[in-house]
């Protein structure tokens, strides 16, 4: 060793013994020119989530002071030590049996509902009444008193999409069960939908001001008019679900989209800094993520981690594929660091 580096490491131990560190430590090459990240592209298959959630059918109880949610989360093989499907975002997938009540309590989380089968369950969020139907979206913001209880006769499957790793990261995870077994129900003429773009004026707190239930019987109909005109080169025809009353994204830290592939349909690549979780709700296809094909059907989901060239294809020749998405975007682009690439070379040799 040099004098030279045997005095840089005296002078590295001196600091460290009061908690300081030169930046001279970090490696070269330790900082990228491209973002990376340890998510890796991976396909869930709806045949395993519903025979896991079959079998925790028989063997979980919902009921407070114990098992509150009959759920499964998917975990990416890239951050399998947090068991989260990414850095920032959760898929999980919850049953509910006619009769249950999944208690009542609030999180410093946000959350989405995305149905996918049943009927007879709805969710009270802060007392509002959302009856559960196929494709429906619903919303509960951070810290909203919410419960599900399911009042049918067939079991009840939607999919939970959740920031809880970004929020786990800042360090500022809260939780609270509710102070009664079940929350009350406010009055239909508090629903938000009922009003448009207006809302009653009373003396009480108006919390749900913003729409929290979005009825797949009024997206899908614009989702196929949509369809009929020039498609996205990325994205075929997509939607995003947007909050009417600021135009700002689903919630503060998630995005859903809807998004439609004619058949036969192909998109361009490109790339991004947010990173995507898919569900396929409808059809089936192949989306490619940095050369590697993932085949999907309906039911199966699949994460394209950020910076990553992906496209996608409708696979039939006779009938749409629906894909539903969450993204993180809304958390990079306040701070501008959202960026897009494209269109890179076809990666689809189909």
């Amino acid at each position: 060793m040099s004098a030279a580096n045997a005095n840089i490491k005296e002078l590295d131990q001196r600091l460290a013994e009061k908690w300081i560190s030169g930046i001279w430590r970090i490696p070269a090459g330790a900082r990228p020119a491209a973002p990376k990240t340890k998510v890796l592209p991976h396909l869930w298959k709806w045949a395993d989530v519903y025979e896991g959630l079959v079998q925790a059918r028989d063997q979980i109880n919902v009921e407070r002071g114990a098992a509150e949610r009959r759920t499964l989360r998917l975990v990416n093989p890239g951050v399998k030590d947090m068991e989260m499907t990414s850095h920032t975002m959760l898929f999980a997938f919850q049953m509910i049996q006619p009769g249950e009540v999944a208690p009542p309590h609030r999180h410093t989380m946000s959350a989405i509902r995305f149905i996918l089968r049943g009927s007879g369950a709805y969710t009270n969020v802060d007392g509002a009444k959302m009856v559960m139907e196929d494709g429906d979206l619903i919303l509960t913001p951070q810290w909203s008193w919410h419960e599900h209880a399911h009042e049918g006769a067939e079991p009840m499957i939607w999919i939970d999409g959740l920031d809880v790793p970004f929020i786990q990261s800042l360090q500022v995870i809260s939780f609270e069960p509710y102070p009664e077994n079940r929350m009350p129900v406010r009055s239909d003429t508090h629903d938000p939908a009922n009003y448009g773009m207006t809302r009653p004026v009373t003396t009480a707190e108006n919390k749900l001001a913003a729409p929290l239930h979005y009825r797949w019987r009024d997206i899908y109909p614009v989702l196929k008019h949509l369809a009929e005109g020039e498609p996205h080169p990325y994205e075929g025809y997509a939607m995003e679900y947007v909050n009417p009353l600021t135009g700002g994204s689903t919630l503060p830290t998630l995005s859903c989209w809807i998004q439609l592939l004619r058949p036969g349909q192909r998109t361009q690549s490109h790339r991004h800094t947010s990173t995507v979780l898919y569900h396929a709700f409808s059809g089936n296809g192949t989306t490619v993520i940095d050369g590697k094909p993932f085949h999907w059907e309906k039911g199966d989901s699949f994460v394209v981690p950020l910076w990553h060239w992906h496209e996608h294809a409708n696979l039939s020749a006779a009938e749409d594929a629906i894909l539903f998405s969450m993204n993180d975007a809304p958390v990079l682009k306040p701070f501008g660091l959202y960026r897009e690439e494209g269109p890179g070379k076809s990666q689809l040799g189909l």
